[in-house]
């Protein structure tokens, strides 16, 4: 069973280590194809990788983030890992709340790792409406980064200016666009149809069409009136109710399909409000 734990550091490094097996004679006999992927700290086996598998440690990947925070633009408030450590996460708050159609909003950078091939390093953004906590992706673009586990990868990463960017900017465009769905009445069945164009499929064929439609209507803060309320349903359901475990919803909205799927409900919304 996989274990989500949220922590205070991750002050802990992996190291690549030999695989053995016993072979027919009884002996040991070392495994070349795979390495083993172990957590310094306590010893736990992870998983296993290829050789030419380079890591990224843990302070590694928060030094996109530490400069920033030690400047006082950023905040660190949640770290993590799921799986024992076979992934990792950390999230930091921009200092700076930015306001849309009177909301206070707080953005986030959320970093992502994963030790044994099961993730690429990742960049994301979330935000969360101060008024009723409800925390998304952030869906404006694709912000996100990724960098596979490649020879070179850790220089990439550290060359990388996509959160200072995000910091620097990319907050008006998105406030824009969601001042534009917050002005625009959306009628039950535009719902219907921005939901068909957003997840792909007939409504008769959502098993999730209910819900959305309950959260449209009486989400945090929505009240069934305008194309934000839609955004802020598909948000929602990502967020709070597309997987049963936490790890499972941190998973989908951040990194996963529901990333996907926001960033696609900004576009169609956008379009439809503009018609």
């Amino acid at each position: 069973m996989a274990s989500f734990a949220v922590t205070n550091n991750l002050d802990w490094t992996v190291s690549h280590r030999p695989l053995v097996f016993v072979g027919n004679n009884g002996e040991f006999v070392k495994w070349d194809e795979k390495v083993a992927v172990v957590r310094d700290d306590n010893g736990c086996c992870l998983g296993a990788v290829s050789p030419s598998y380079e890591t990224v440690q843990n302070q590694d990947l928060l030094a996109q983030i530490n400069p920033m925070v030690e400047e006082g633009l950023l905040t660190i408030e949640n770290m993590g890992y799921l799986s024992h450590g076979a992934k990792v996460f950390a999230q930091a708050k921009i200092n700076q709340e930015f306001r849309v159609f009177g909301e206070s909003y707080n953005s986030y950078i959320t970093l992502l790792n994963g030790h044994i091939g099961n993730a690429s390093v990742a960049i994301g953004t979330t935000a969360s409406r101060v008024i009723c906590g409800n925390t998304f992706a952030m869906a404006y673009s694709d912000l996100s980064e990724r960098y596979h586990h490649r020879v070179g990868v850790n220089d990439r990463i550290l060359e990388s200016t996509s959160v200072l960017n995000y910091v620097n900017g990319c907050m008006d465009a998105y406030s824009t666009k969601v001042e534009k769905l917050a002005s625009t009445t959306c009628t039950s069945g535009q719902f219907r149809t921005a939901m068909e164009s957003i997840y792909q499929k007939e409504a008769s064929k959502m098993r999730n069409i209910d819900r959305l439609n309950q959260l449209f209507y009486g989400g945090r803060g929505n009240e069934g009136k305008t194309f934000y309320d839609c955004f802020n349903a598909v948000t929602e359901y990502a967020t709070h109710y597309s997987r049963k475990t936490a790890d499972g919803r941190f998973n989908y909205s951040n990194f996963g399909q529901g990333s996907r799927i926001n960033i696609r409900a900004m576009r169609v919304l956008t379009e439809l409000a503009s018609v």
